[in-house]
């Protein structure tokens, strides 16, 4: 099992600081998550949890598409769809989202690594043509982002042999003019996801986006009832929430953009380059110094996700800050090292 951000409990065990003593920002989630307002229907507690007609409603709105999927999280379609895919060669982006290059290698399929910051992934297609193409749009942790037509190019050259691509789309919801929710196509699987624009991991909420077949197969691998009845209405408020979704946008940006000049200034000498998205912003560094930048961080209650790369360097991504005083306690604690190590 792989490890990820968000495990306070690890962190607290192994330096001693109390779980609600912590900073987490070593997930990449929305900080401000959308609120329930009210209480949920018993209905939805009550009854088994088929798929709801007003969540795939609001979903259908808010996508662009009634090609839709409600699945527990996107992560169980990156286990799943590996198993359903006939043994094969796969493009998958590295460094990226580790679940799936160990699923699809779990699985049984021959991977072959692109690097979404210096390949030219058109190029890195017509040369080798793997069967499936993996995108993670903009990627996780590296914050690279290929826009609409780019992604329009490939998925025309994948079609052109019978391929498949698959795009996961977990942090887009800020950059929608670069998805293919819209687009329809044999071709194409989209991945979608509530955690991160809304903020809300533990509801377990992701959508499919594909045709009539591959939802076939994906809804009959999960099984009946696969969204929880309170998941799926908590879903379908938030996927209707369009005051809330719009200021979130704003708010995302700016709070990256905040932390990323921050970031700049404070290791711009010691790192190899920085990457950002919306919802998080990278380093790259040596191995070694990353490891001494976690752990400073990690003694003074500030949980970040380090990321081991190949040949002695590391990544580390920072999540964002929720308000002032976390951002402010932050930069002190970034500040304290650079003094430190100056």
């Amino acid at each position: 099992m792989l490890k990820h951000g968000g495990n306070l409990a690890e962190a607290a065990a192994k330096c001693g600081i109390p779980e609600d003593q912590w900073l987490d920002l070593s997930t990449g989630l929305n900080p401000i998550h959308w609120e329930i307002k009210g209480s949920i229907p018993a209905k939805y507690l009550a009854q088994l949890p088929y798929p709801d007609t007003d969540l795939l409603n609001a979903a259908t709105d808010y996508y662009g598409t009634s090609q839709l999927l409600p699945v527990p999280g996107s992560q169980a379609a990156i286990q799943l769809i590996p198993q359903l895919r006939k043994t094969s060669s796969v493009a998958i982006p590295v460094p990226g989202y580790e679940e799936h290059i160990y699923h699809w290698r779990k699985n049984g399929h021959k991977v072959t690594p692109y690097n979404p910051n210096y390949d030219d992934l058109l190029e890195f297609i017509q040369r080798e043509q793997p069967a499936t193409v993996l995108v993670i749009n903009p990627n996780n942790p590296t914050g690279h982002i290929y826009t609409k037509d780019e992604l329009l190019t490939v998925l025309r050259t994948v079609e052109s042999y019978d391929g498949l691509l698959i795009i996961d789309e977990a942090f887009i919801d800020t950059r929608p003019e670069h998805s293919l929710s819209t687009v329809s196509s044999d071709s194409l699987i989209i991945l979608r996801s509530l955690g991160k624009f809304f903020g809300l991991a533990g509801i377990r909420v992701g959508f499919v986006i594909a045709n009539q077949q591959w939802r076939d197969e994906i809804e009959s691998a999960l099984g009946p009832w696969a969204v929880s009845g309170p998941s799926q209405w908590i879903a379908t408020q938030c996927l209707k929430d369009v005051t809330w979704q719009h200021h979130a946008k704003k708010s995302l940006q700016a709070l990256s953009k905040q932390q990323f000049e921050f970031l700049s200034e404070v290791f711009t000498e010691i790192s190899q380059g920085i990457g950002s998205s919306d919802y998080f912003n990278t380093l790259c560094l040596p191995e070694k110094t990353a490891v001494e930048i976690h752990n400073h961080f990690a003694q003074h209650g500030v949980l970040i996700r380090k990321i081991d790369l190949a040949e002695g360097e590391s990544l580390l991504r920072f999540g964002l800050c929720a308000d002032e005083k976390s951002m402010s306690f932050f930069q002190r604690v970034a500040s304290n090292y650079r003094n430190f190590e100056t």
